[in-house]
């Protein structure tokens, strides 16, 4: 909480102490990163600054999946007292994550950071927008109503999801932006104003700006959106100034790239992650395939942190199932990161009774990965939905050459 306010050179002596730390700490222990520094003759001590990390080559998200765990983890780490997530996000390609106690004690405070500092209070109400898959037993002090969430799932239909928004009477809603749109939406249809939150946190999916200005006028607050992926946590995040999304420099760098050199502020650059504080699983140059935009600018808030301006990249589409209910993007994240066998997967909704799966198999596929993916996709989105399951080599790109993981050709109003 205090580092957020000191100035920008004392931030990056921050950063670059603690990257030296996680360099030598790979280099030693990991034996997938041990090869890239060997691969390219480059030692830890040779890495003295941020601008020095373009000595390494990236990793890729294929790398991780194909390491894991024997050549990506540190020695001796014990998986069944970590904390093992899995991601399957606008690629499509599932990865595991893994966090020690000490790392993910450390990721959460990331977490809380953008939360306290924007106005949250430790006794908030606070309602998260999640998977129920992701919901586990309550801490001790989450029994004493500090920092205790209670969850909405995603996947009940909107009319639900503010039944159980009515009951909790949140001080603070969190989570997916197209979810908390959805109920937004669905607020002014019905013409119901009964929710009042002093704060609204978007994550995990792009927010357009038609999004943004739903929410807001239905809550009558405005929207601070977060940034992040699963296997680095938060990593950047609005105040309430809107000038940009604050990177958290102190516990990761984010490199912003085109053909693999860094752009200038102002560019649109692909970013690769370096992250600080997890040691269990180092990730150096990962390229997780979202695209921003690295601002030279500095926040009338006061705070150090360096800013970015632009997140694109992280929008997919949303689906409607036969029997009307609106699906957000994130379902597919979510539904598909829990079915073994999937190497890499594209979902498209050819018309709305009908969906076509791509899959590419993955190290655990069966004969029980398609009929699995069908009836979890009906589960969800109703029996009618009819599901095609199509093994193929590879999911092709996109004319900009990305791989989405959902797209749609049924109109959906929004």
């Amino acid at each position: 909480m205090k580092q957020q306010w000191l100035k920008p050179e004392e931030l990056e002596a921050i950063q670059v102490k603690m990257l030296r730390a996680m360099l030598k700490h790979a280099y030693t222990n990991v034996p997938l990163y041990h090869d890239k520094f060997r691969s390219v003759g480059v030692y830890p001590d040779d890495i003295k600054c941020v601008e020095d990390l373009q000595k390494l080559p990236l990793t890729t998200k294929k790398e991780v999946q194909e390491n894991f765990p024997r050549r990506i983890l540190s020695p001796g780490t014990d998986l069944s007292k970590c904390w093992v997530s899995q991601t399957s996000g606008s690629t499509g390609i599932p990865s595991k994550m893994v966090y020690g106690t000490r790392d993910e004690d450390y990721q959460k405070a990331v977490a809380l950071r953008p939360n306290l500092g924007c106005g949250q209070k430790i006794r908030d109400r606070w309602a998260v927008f999640t998977s129920p898959s992701h919901v586990v037993g309550k801490k001790w002090f989450q029994k004493l109503q500090i920092f205790a969430p209670e969850f909405v799932s995603l996947f009940d239909k909107p009319d639900d999801q503010i039944q159980a928004l009515k009951q909790i009477n949140p001080d603070v809603i969190d989570g997916y932006a197209s979810s908390i749109y959805l109920v937004a939406k669905r607020l002014q249809e019905t013409g119901t104003d009964v929710i009042h939150p002093r704060l609204v946190f978007s994550t995990s999916e792009l927010l357009t700006q038609d999004m943004r200005r739903c929410i807001e006028t239905t809550f009558g607050v405005d929207v601070l959106d977060q940034f992040g992926c699963v296997e680095l946590g938060r990593t950047a995040w609005e105040c309430h100034e809107h000038a940009g999304y604050h990177i958290d420099s102190d516990v990761v760098v984010m490199e912003f790239l085109r053909e693999g050199s860094a752009v200038a502020p102002g560019e649109r650059g692909e970013i690769a992650y370096t992250g600080l504080y997890n040691y269990t699983m180092p990730l150096i140059r990962y390229s997780v395939g979202d695209v921003g935009v690295l601002s030279d600018e500095t926040c009338p808030c006061g705070r150090g942190l360096p800013l970015m301006k632009l997140i694109e990249g992280r929008s997919d589409a949303f689906m409607k199932a036969p029997n009307g209910q609106i699906f957000s993007p994130i379902i597919w994240t979510v539904l598909m990161r829990g079915i073994p066998g999937i190497g890499q997967f594209k979902v498209i909704q050819e018309r709305i009774d009908l969906l076509k799966v791509l899959v590419v198999k993955g190290l655990d596929f069966s004969e029980a990965t398609i009929p699995q993916i069908q009836r979890d996709i009906k589960a969800a989105m109703g029996e009618e939905m009819e599901v095609d399951v199509d093994i193929v080599e590879e999911i092709p790109r996109s004319p900009s050459g990305k791989v989405r993981c959902a797209v749609s050709k049924v109109p959906v109003p929004l």
